[in-house]
């Protein structure tokens, strides 16, 4: 049997359109439209206002004549809101009548209140304009957030105006900060620091065991330094106090600038729990140059013979040039001292309390290892003639530190309030001899000839050959069988107190220490190290233990 399905497709497309047109017709005459125009109270439009129906799903946003329009309201009476950041939220009752358009006009006042900044000083806190020093600020505890930040030198760098931070190259090594420049020529040029009202020791470059190479109490080039102790996460502020005029509140030693620290402090509420962790690798991306060396002929009279060439022969013609050496070391993959080093950190915070008592808790584990590794070389060597393989010499820069903290406040009275602030800090990181050090890294690596075959290291009682292999004297596998460590256990607190007995008095007292206990340690065992002289490879021990408060 056949039939005409299109005949009847027809009838029931021609259903459908009365049935939709009915419909349309019936929304049509039951809803309106409502016109919105926000201005501020200067009467200029306001763009992206979200605007609101209450009590339904319809809503839109003003446009950049501040008008936005909503259709297909229901008829009646009808609440709109308008919501923007930075404006008082508002409402107005309107009635939609079927078919029409409504206008509701809205001016919105300003929400955002600009705060008095303050200023931690050695006085209290004092809003920035009473102050007559020149002061920058900066929000730590939103640049540990949004930035990788790996010491509290990274945090100060290129965030404050007028401070200067050169940082070291190694793992664990301190940087040079200058508040507004050199001050002086002979005399110490650093800033101090303050952490919660206390002097705390930053001195740079502290070290102090005699090196077994005879280079003296460092490692010819970066060192430790205190301020990279402290843990950021920790910390909540710091403001550097710039300019002479900082003298008068912390004394002639500020005349370099201050950098005032704040750590963070509980507030009354739940506890709020924050765990956190980060791992990468690290690896060094800087250009670094290429050795050469002329080689030619130097004419005497008709003889020739060959011979290197310099510039200054070339220039005067004593020598003629015929090929030139080139090497660069650390585009080599069995020669270059660099490899991939590696981080991680993690740590848990907890803090809350009361009105009366607030705490917070703070502890962290930290470990990184620097770029600096032993070349593939330089393993083969110690493999084919049996020479144990320390961890100092396989990767001879690395750190280790635990941070612990614990900050509690209290207020016993309207006039009186109470503070004790902890940190307990363990920290143990080791070095590689360079630049400055007889048996450093730099001038070996920068003062090759440019060729691979230029001799064996001259040292009696080698199991096998060493071949320089393109450095100058000797291999990174003669330097850093010296191990150049330091180990830190340092104890900051202190302890304050406000008192406000009336409208016109206030007292404030701070006690703290900044006790640091730090052992030295250098070791060369017999028959390693570089042949600097005849008793060098004898071995040495060095171990200096100081205490600092």
């Amino acid at each position: 049997m056949r039939r005409n399905w299109s005949g009847s497709m027809s009838r029931i497309g021609g259903a459908l359109s009365t049935l939709f047109l009915a419909g349309q017709l019936t929304a049509q005459g039951s809803s309106g439209t409502i016109a919105v125009t926000v201005t501020s109270t200067a009467s200029t439009p306001i763009e992206a206002v979200q605007v609101q129906i209450v009590g339904t799903n319809l809503g839109g946003i003003t446009n950049g004549a501040g008008v936005a329009t909503i259709r297909n309201v229901p008829a009646g009476e009808q609440t709109v809101r308008v919501i923007r950041v930075g404006y008082t939220e508002q409402k107005k009752t309107t009635t939609v009548v079927a078919g029409q358009t409504a206008n509701v006009s809205f001016s919105m006042a300003d929400a955002a209140v600009t705060l008095s900044p303050v200023v931690t000083t050695a006085t209290g806190v004092q809003r920035r304009i009473e102050i007559g020093n020149a002061t920058a600020n900066v929000d730590v505890s939103v640049v540990v957030k949004d930035s990788p930040v790996g010491s509290l030198s990274d945090v100060l760098n290129s965030r404050a105006a007028g401070v200067t931070v050169t940082t070291g190259t190694q793992t664990g090594t301190g940087s040079r900060i200058r508040v507004r420049g050199v001050n002086s020529i002979s005399l110490d040029n650093e800033p101090i620091w303050i952490i919660d009202g206390v002097r705390m020791t930053s001195n740079n470059g502290s070290f102090t065991t005699a090196t077994g190479n005879g280079a003296g109490g460092n490692t010819g080039g970066n060192n430790a330094s205190r301020t990279g102790d402290l843990n950021p996460e920790e910390i909540e502020s710091i403001e550097v106090v710039k300019g002479p005029s900082a003298a008068t509140l912390y004394g002639t030693d500020a005349a370099n600038g201050v950098i005032v620290v704040t750590t963070k402090r509980g507030r009354a509420g739940a506890p709020q729990w924050n765990i956190y962790g980060e791992g990468g690798l690290i690896t060094d991306r800087n250009n670094y140059p290429t050795a050469y060396t002329l080689f030619g002929k130097q004419t005497n009279g008709a003889a020739t013979s060959p011979t290197f060439c310099n510039l200054q022969r070339v220039a005067t013609g004593v020598c003629t040039i015929d090929s030139v050496a080139a090497l660069n070391i650390f585009n080599e993959k069995d020669l270059t001292p660099l490899g991939t080093g590696n981080r991680w950190q993690g740590g848990a915070q907890v803090s809350g309390g009361t009105d009366a008592v607030r705490y917070f808790v703070s502890g962290e584990r930290e470990e990184e290892i620097g770029v600096l590794s032993l070349p593939e070389f330089e393993r083969d060597r110690f493999a084919r003639d049996g020479i144990p393989l320390n961890e100092w010499t396989d990767r001879p820069n690395a750190m280790g530190r635990n941070s612990i903290r614990g900050n509690v406040n209290t207020t016993l009275s309207p006039e009186l309030d109470l503070g004790l602030q902890t940190n307990f800090i363990n920290l143990r990181q080791r070095y590689s001899l360079e630049s400055n050090s007889t048996a450093g890294l730099g001038s070996h690596l920068f003062g090759g000839p440019g060729y691979r075959a230029n001799g064996n290291v001259a040292v009696s009682g080698l199991p096998g050959p060493a071949p320089r292999m393109g450095y100058r004297s000797w291999t990174p596998g003669f330097m850093w069988q010296e191990k150049t460590e330091q180990a830190v256990k340092r104890f900051i607190w202190s302890a304050n107190s406000n008192w406000r007995p009336s409208s016109w008095l206030s007292n404030r007292f701070t006690v703290g220490q900044d006790y640091t206990a730090r052992t030295d340690d250098n070791l060369l065992v017999r028959g390693d190290g570089p042949p600097l002289g005849a008793t060098t490879r004898l071995g040495s021990r060095g171990i200096n233990s100081v205490g600092i408060q």
